[in-house]
């Protein structure tokens, strides 16, 4: 009988499902500071980027000052959270309203988006929009 309980339990705990999903209401309550345009355009080119999808996909590139960069991803939030890995080249651009735009061909799907970013510590977060409710997208930036 425990174990019937248990196992159920540890998987709503373990998995993506069963996480949290940061909004854009939870960046600015905890004082998340957005990036303008200049400051995007300072960190951008030649970064390091991991981005972590609210389906649980984990992406790797590196922005090559040219706007293109040729990525990986474990696949994880297409897959029901086994990896299934690819890997595409894509395009980057930072517009002067101060979003950071990204396309990826992956070969079962296209990433086409762009996001407000902003610093919350030592983590950045991408939001679609200022809506309230609008889910907030975990990103690494490194030189």
């Amino acid at each position: 009988m425990l174990r019937s309980f248990l196992l159920p339990a540890a998987f709503a705990l373990c998995s993506p499902a069963g996480a949290q999903v940061l909004t854009f209401a939870d960046v600015k309550a905890q004082n998340g500071v957005q990036l303008d345009a200049r400051a995007l355009r300072e960190l951008m080119p030649g970064a390091k980027v991991v981005s972590r999808t609210q389906a649980g996909s984990t992406r790797h590139w590196e922005n090559r000052p040219d706007g293109t960069f040729s990525a990986t991803t474990d696949g994880r939030g297409v897959s029901g959270g086994r990896n299934a890995y690819a890997s595409a080249q894509g395009t980057w651009r930072v517009t002067d309203e101060g979003r950071l735009c990204v396309k990826i061909p992956w070969p079962s799907a296209q990433d086409d988006w762009c996001r407000y970013i902003f610093k919350l510590g030592d983590r950045y977060y991408g939001v679609g929009s200022f809506a309230a409710e609008a889910p907030a997208s975990e990103f690494e930036f490194s030189k």
